[in-house]
């Protein structure tokens, strides 16, 4: 059986229009804090301003004005300011995992080492400072110029940044992960088939209960939330760019029925999926810069 797993899978939501969650920090450097965790997605912070600490599979990196640093997915991560009472200010960018997928299936068979094309870290270091300048201007056209951003910085990475990955790259903490990570993107390839707890459990090599109780512990949430999240952010996403009527987007996506599909709709974002529509329809959806 596994360890007791110690790092938090951290679920991450793309914000509306955007190919992924932007968010603009300015804050003293001991609220920078967070746990070690992980996730799925490509992760880009670039520090705007102060001095900052990130920990990357147990290496550290001290970041200053105008440092980025690119995140891969599974890297187990935490951050924190170097000096307490000293604010940063600081852009988190993270990559939808579907996004990146759609373009390049094999994404996780690759890290991401800027270091290796100056010229390709000098691009990406403009196309920050660009999503920093929207996100603070939230025009007309800030979600669009901030998508198109974001599509360069990935196009920069895969195509002068990319390093294959190996067995031998993965430190002693992620064998321990191995389970979760499994089982996740077993959920992320099937999830709009019929997928039992006994089914995953089984694919992962654990017994249902003791999977059931390691994945809550692993994700704060239970398979079946973890699942429905999921499945509700791709029938979201089909209604909102395609047009679909709400009972095709649910039974496309591995909701049972309809009615299902709302009842986790509801659960989730607290109200009905009419009510979220009318609620962001003709809003600037780029994320709004959250001061903490």
């Amino acid at each position: 059986m596994p360890k007791n797993y110690r790092y938090k899978y951290e679920i991450i939501s793309a914000d509306d229009n955007l190919p992924g969650k932007v968010i603009l920090f300015d804050k003293p450097g001991q609220e920078c804090y967070t746990n070690k965790h992980w996730h799925k997605n490509i992760e880009v912070i670039y520090i705007i301003k102060g001095n900052f600490w990130v920990m990357i599979n147990g290496v550290d990196n001290d970041l200053t004005d105008g440092d980025f640093i690119v995140i891969n997915n599974d890297d187990i991560h935490q951050t924190c300011g170097k000096v307490p009472s000293e604010n940063v200010k600081y852009l988190v960018v993270q990559f939808s995992y579907n996004y990146i997928k759609a373009y390049f299936e094999d994404f996780e068979s690759y890290s991401f080492n800027v270091d290796k094309s100056a010229a390709a870290k000098l691009e990406i270091t403009k196309l920050l400072k660009e999503i920093v300048e929207e996100t603070q201007a939230q025009s007309e056209f800030s979600d669009l110029k901030i998508s198109t951003s974001m599509a360069q910085i990935l196009v920069h990475l895969f195509v002068s940044c990319k390093e294959e990955r190996t067995r031998t790259q993965q430190i002693p903490e992620h064998e321990e992960l191995e389970y979760a990570k499994k089982a996740i993107d077993y959920i992320k390839l099937n999830f709009k088939e019929r997928i039992t707890l006994g089914e995953i459990a089984s694919h992962v090599g654990l017994t249902p209960t003791y999977f059931s109780r390691y994945f809550k512990q692993n994700t704060r949430k239970t398979f079946k939330q973890y699942l429905n999240l999921i499945r509700l952010e791709n029938a979201l996403r089909d209604i909102q760019t395609t047009g679909v009527s709400e009972t095709r987007a649910a039974l496309e996506n591995g909701f049972p029925s309809v009615k299902a599909f709302i009842a986790a709709f509801k659960s989730v974002y607290n109200c009905t999926l009419s009510e979220y529509i009318k609620q962001y329809h003709d809003v600037p959806s780029i994320s709004e810069i959250r001061r903490i």
